[in-house]
């Protein structure tokens, strides 16, 4: 009987591979998965739709020679890009992104942890709640998108590297013009951008916001290549200086695959803690042993962003009191611009510090937050499922929050030191930081990158196991209609 069930499943496997194989070579991949493809279809029409926007420049405006320098060397502007996807490059009617968003969203997170009682009901109260607090998190960021408009416009006007793009007699080239119908279509654009952001989560390939930053920051990926080959290899140079550039030129694409590398390795890493169910006895082998999979970064890439935007906060405010002061030198007559010129510069070992200290401190809070010990433990009492060797309730809660910890604990150190390698290779040496390796925006593209194949391919197994569901049903169905007598 067992040789006759191990032969059925022999001939059941092959014949499922050679199905498999033969759907590739057909298309019927193609025909099965059409509401994948569609999905990626629509992510990818929508992503045509932002870098459409992206050459639009606010109505207007006309920008100078020196309005790309600008950009490239304020460290508010930087960050600007990185979070909105970066389109402040051509100053165009989506500059600011989504980075109003982000900001509000990090105010509503902090307040609903215990901290206002209303937000923290909502955050508890599932689905519902959870979009009170992302309705409450849109009408927020309409203070930070008018802010960080105001700031870009009174900045950039101050160093005139912006101008009105018709005569100054007339009336929109006014002060009102820059302050309020600026901003105000920088607002609009701002949401727009969500509204595609939120349409790719729903009806695209998810994660919409992250493929928004995502694809913003790697359509510049390959200037920064270039840009960083220029720099080592300048032309009309001697030889030895061409050779030393190549060689330089080389490891530092030698070390930017090993960061890339090292990033998608610490993505995948995760600890696996045995569980077992109540009345299943002892398992076989440890290939056949249920585990819990806890990460070695469960905060995944979201401490990066909210330690980004939080800091680019009273960045924007120095710019907005002092436009003409530099984050390169300690310049300005206010005493606030001055501490944020000191301590949060980028420039600045104490700004290069608190930064990766906020990233450390993001990781372990969001971790908590991501998988809640409590919950866990509370569901593997009601399921009984329990740890082998601890037990179940308090004992099991204090396990997982000090395993949690201790993987938080590196995860959060290496996360911080790619974040801060960019800034510190540029204090080190003569190297721009935007062209540096590492930082902020690699480390959005790989983990979103990851995070959208494993999406798509959860999609794929569970279309596929809903299909082999109806054909087993049909077979059955058919075979028990063939038995009947009448």
């Amino acid at each position: 009987m067992a040789k006759k069930f191990a032969k059925k499943s022999k001939q059941y496997s092959a014949k499922k591979s050679q199905s498999n194989n033969s759907d590739l070579k057909t298309g019927n991949f193609f025909i099965k998965n059409k509401d994948i493809l569609g999905r990626i279809a629509f992510t990818l029409l929508l992503l045509v739709v932002i870098r459409i926007g992206v050459y639009i420049t606010v109505p207007g405006i006309r920008l100078t020679s020196d309005y790309q320098n600008a950009i490239n060397n304020s460290q508010f502007f930087q960050l600007l890009s990185t979070l909105g996807g970066g389109t402040i490059g051509r100053f165009s009617i989506l500059a600011l992104g989504v980075s109003p968003y982000i900001t509000a969203s990090i105010i509503v997170q902090l307040l609903s942890t215990d901290v206002v009682p209303i937000l923290t009901r909502w955050n508890k109260s599932g689905e519902r709640g959870r979009k009170k607090l992302d309705k409450l998190t849109k009408v927020l960021m309409i203070p930070f998108a008018l802010m960080q408009g105001i700031a870009t416009i009174f900045t950039l006007q101050q160093q005139g590297v912006i101008e009105p793009g018709w005569s100054s007699d007339n009336v929109l080239a006014s002060p009102a013009f820059y302050y309020v119908l600026v901003p105000l279509v920088m607002l609009a654009g701002s949401y727009f951008m969500l509204w595609i952001a939120d349409q790719i989560t729903i009806k695209g390939v998810g994660n919409g916001i992250s493929i928004v930053i995502f694809i913003g920051i790697i359509v510049q990926l390959p200037n920064q290549i270039k840009a960083t080959y220029d720099f080592w290899i300048p032309s009309n140079e001697s030889i030895n200086v061409f050779f030393d550039g190549i060689i330089k030129f080389s490891i530092y694409m030698l070390v930017f695959f090993v960061v890339i590398f090292s990033v998608v390795l610490m993505n995948e890493a995760e600890r696996k803690v045995p569980i077992q169910q109540t009345g299943s006895g002892l398992i076989d082998s440890k290939d056949h042993t249920p585990y819990l999979p806890l990460k070695l970064n469960n905060a995944g890439v979201i401490p990066v962003i909210f330690a980004s935007a939080l800091i680019s906060t009273p960045i924007t405010i120095a710019q907005i009191i002092d436009p003409t002061a530099s984050t390169a030198t300690v310049n300005s007559a206010n005493a606030f611009v001055r501490f944020t010129q000191h301590y949060l510069s980028f420039n600045t070992w104490w700004g290069i510090g608190i930064f990766a200290v906020m990233i450390v401190l993001f990781t372990f809070l969001y971790a908590q937050v991501q998988i809640n010990p409590e919950k866990i433990s509370e569901n593997f009492q009601k399921s009984g499922t329990f740890i082998p060797g601890i037990k179940p309730g308090k004992d099991t809660t204090n396990f997982l929050k000090g395993t949690i910890n201790r993987l938080s604990l590196f995860g959060a150190i290496f996360l911080a030191a790619i974040a801060a390698l960019p800034y510190v290779i540029s204090k080190l040496t003569n190297l721009p930081s935007q062209l540096a390796i590492g930082g902020t925006g690699l480390i959005i593209c790989i983990s979103v990158a990851i995070q959208t194949t494993q999406q798509l391919q959860g999609r794929i197994t569970q279309h596929k196991f809903i299909e082999s569901k109806k054909q087993n049903f049909t077979e059955e169905a058919s075979t028990k209609s063939s038995t009947h007598i009448w």
